[in-house]
């Protein structure tokens, strides 16, 4: 049995997949799909390459809703990996069906990072699933995930490498839906590097 910092059960703990299916799923009451604007993740990747700070590849999205994050990595020419618990497929890409929750390793044993804007409801428990992993992890997250004692306990076990704050405010859409725009929000970026022992350092996305 996988136990988290907390003592849960990591198999068992929170929503079952087929609940976590009906919250991501589009178009039904209390879904948990919000989708990443293309643009916040470039700004991102610019604010990286100013540093010289590398994203090891293959990526794992296994959060990756309708692709927002995966598309704009393979354009910057990233080799993406992309599973969620619900399937979507368009003509750019096609994501299978596959609970995060339920994966004892990697989707691959080559992938090297994941990169995933994690379901709201459950994200310190896909946090802890994807750094027991050992990868590099990168999530985009409110700035508020940064606060609170329970949050603290995983900083003190597994501290971040890198937190990219957004000076201007990126935009997350509520159910997919762009004119549900939740730009009143702070957000991050948050980055994780084994073996998570590193001082944080902190820096500002323009």
């Amino acid at each position: 049995m996988s136990v988290d910092l907390f003592g849960n059960n990591i198999e068992q703990k929170g929503l079952t997949s087929i609940q976590r299916m009906a919250t991501r799923q589009v178009a039904l009451p209390g879904r948990d799909l919000y989708t990443t604007e293309p643009i916040d993740i470039e700004r991102f990747l610019k604010a990286l390459d100013r540093k010289g700070v590398i994203i090891p590849s293959p990526i794992w999205e296994p959060a990756a809703g309708r692709g927002a994050i995966s598309k704009t990595l393979i354009q910057y020419g990233y080799e993406v990996v992309s599973t969620d618990i619900i399937p979507y497929k368009d003509n750019e890409i096609d994501i299978p069906s596959m609970d995060f929750f339920t994966c004892e390793n990697l989707i691959r044993p080559d992938i090297k990072t994941i990169f995933t804007n994690p379901p709201f409801n459950e994200q310190e428990k896909f946090l802890l699933k994807a750094l027991s992993m050992n990868v590099d992890v990168i999530i985009f997250v409110r700035l508020s995930f940064l606060s609170s004692k329970r949050r603290y306990k995983i900083y003190q076990q597994y501290s971040p490498t890198y937190t990219y704050i957004y000076t201007g405010r990126a935009h997350c859409y509520k159910d997919g839906d762009e004119n549900n725009n939740q730009n009143m929000i702070d957000y991050c970026v948050i980055m994780w590097k084994p073996p998570y022992i590193t001082e944080p350092i902190m820096r500002w996305i323009e």
